[in-house]
Protein backbone atom coordinates (compact mmCIF):
# COMPACT_ATOMS: atom_id res chain seq x y z
CA UNK A 1 0.00 0.00 0.00
CA UNK A 2 0.96 3.76 -1.05
CA UNK A 3 1.89 5.85 1.85
CA UNK A 4 -0.80 7.43 3.55
CA UNK A 5 0.93 11.19 4.22
CA UNK A 6 1.24 11.86 0.58
CA UNK A 7 -1.84 10.33 -0.07
CA UNK A 8 -1.34 7.83 -2.43
CA UNK A 9 -3.97 4.88 -2.10
CA UNK A 10 -3.89 1.66 -3.65
CA UNK A 11 -7.03 -0.23 -5.30
CA UNK A 12 -9.36 2.70 -5.52
CA UNK A 13 -11.77 3.31 -8.21
CA UNK A 14 -10.33 7.02 -10.09
CA UNK A 15 -13.19 9.89 -9.57
CA UNK A 16 -12.89 10.82 -13.18
CA UNK A 17 -12.58 7.49 -15.08
CA UNK A 18 -14.54 5.41 -12.79
CA UNK A 19 -11.88 2.71 -13.64
CA UNK A 20 -10.28 0.58 -10.96
CA UNK A 21 -6.34 1.57 -10.41
CA UNK A 22 -3.87 0.21 -8.32
CA UNK A 23 -2.21 3.30 -7.61
CA UNK A 24 -4.57 6.66 -6.96
CA UNK A 25 -4.16 9.95 -5.60
CA UNK A 26 -6.26 10.63 -2.73
CA UNK A 27 -8.09 14.34 -3.75
CA UNK A 28 -8.39 15.33 -0.46
CA UNK A 29 -5.02 13.81 0.85
CA UNK A 30 -1.73 16.12 1.72
CA UNK A 31 -0.55 16.03 -1.66
CA UNK A 32 -3.85 16.31 -3.51
CA UNK A 33 -4.55 19.62 -1.30
CA UNK A 34 -0.76 20.72 -2.93
CA UNK A 35 -1.50 20.44 -5.86
CA UNK A 36 -5.47 21.92 -5.53
CA UNK A 37 -6.94 19.07 -7.66
CA UNK A 38 -10.50 19.12 -6.03
CA UNK A 39 -9.96 23.42 -7.57
CA UNK A 40 -9.12 22.01 -10.67
CA UNK A 41 -11.83 19.70 -11.24
CA UNK A 42 -14.54 22.15 -9.88
CA UNK A 43 -13.23 24.75 -12.63
CA UNK A 44 -12.22 22.35 -15.61
CA UNK A 45 -14.62 20.01 -15.88
CA UNK A 46 -18.51 19.66 -15.84
CA UNK A 47 -18.65 17.88 -12.63
CA UNK A 48 -17.94 19.35 -8.80
CA UNK A 49 -16.63 17.20 -6.09
CA UNK A 50 -16.81 18.03 -2.49
CA UNK A 51 -15.15 16.34 0.51
CA UNK A 52 -18.86 15.44 1.06
CA UNK A 53 -20.47 13.92 -1.94
CA UNK A 54 -21.07 9.78 -1.88
CA UNK A 55 -18.14 9.36 -4.72
CA UNK A 56 -14.97 8.33 -4.88
CA UNK A 57 -12.44 10.77 -3.51
CA UNK A 58 -9.54 9.45 -5.81
CA UNK A 59 -7.78 10.52 -9.31
CA UNK A 60 -5.92 7.78 -10.79
CA UNK A 61 -2.23 8.82 -12.57
CA UNK A 62 -3.86 9.11 -16.32
CA UNK A 63 -6.75 11.71 -15.14
CA UNK A 64 -4.61 13.47 -13.16
CA UNK A 65 -2.16 13.89 -16.05
CA UNK A 66 -4.85 15.18 -18.38
CA UNK A 67 -6.38 17.54 -15.99
CA UNK A 68 -2.62 19.02 -14.92
CA UNK A 69 -2.19 19.25 -19.14
CA UNK A 70 -5.66 21.45 -19.08
CA UNK A 71 -4.49 23.18 -16.05
CA UNK A 72 -1.25 24.21 -17.94
CA UNK A 73 -3.16 24.98 -21.28
CA UNK A 74 -5.95 27.31 -19.47
CA UNK A 75 -3.29 29.36 -17.84
CA UNK A 76 -1.26 29.82 -21.05
CA UNK A 77 -4.41 30.91 -22.23
CA UNK A 78 -5.05 33.27 -19.85
CA UNK A 79 -1.29 34.29 -19.57
CA UNK A 80 -2.00 35.50 -23.41
CA UNK A 81 -4.96 36.60 -23.41
CA UNK A 82 -3.45 39.31 -20.76
CA UNK A 83 -0.32 39.77 -22.16
CA UNK A 84 -2.66 40.86 -25.49
CA UNK A 85 -4.88 42.96 -23.74
CA UNK A 86 -1.77 44.91 -22.01
CA UNK A 87 -0.33 45.09 -25.46
CA UNK A 88 -3.62 47.09 -26.81
CA UNK A 89 -3.94 48.71 -23.52
CA UNK A 90 -0.18 49.99 -24.57
CA UNK A 91 -1.49 51.12 -27.87
CA UNK A 92 -4.22 52.90 -27.00
CA UNK A 93 -2.78 54.93 -24.35
CA UNK A 94 0.30 55.64 -27.24
CA UNK A 95 -2.73 56.62 -29.61
CA UNK A 96 -1.44 53.83 -32.03
CA UNK A 97 -5.29 52.32 -31.81
CA UNK A 98 -7.72 53.24 -34.15
CA UNK A 99 -11.13 52.36 -33.33
CA UNK A 100 -13.08 50.91 -36.43
CA UNK A 101 -16.20 52.76 -34.83
CA UNK A 102 -14.89 56.30 -35.38
CA UNK A 103 -17.14 58.16 -37.35
CA UNK A 104 -15.92 58.02 -40.91
CA UNK A 105 -17.70 60.98 -41.83
CA UNK A 106 -15.25 63.34 -39.95
CA UNK A 107 -11.36 62.07 -40.21
CA UNK A 108 -9.00 63.67 -38.09
CA UNK A 109 -7.71 67.18 -39.54
CA UNK A 110 -4.10 66.69 -41.09
CA UNK A 111 -1.15 68.53 -39.57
Amino acid sequence: MGSLDKGVLTGFICRLCSEMHRVVLHIYGEEGIRLCISEKINRYLSINVSRSDPLPKTICKNCLERLENQHRLVMRIEQAANMLKGQRKARVTRGAYVSLCEDQQNPPASE
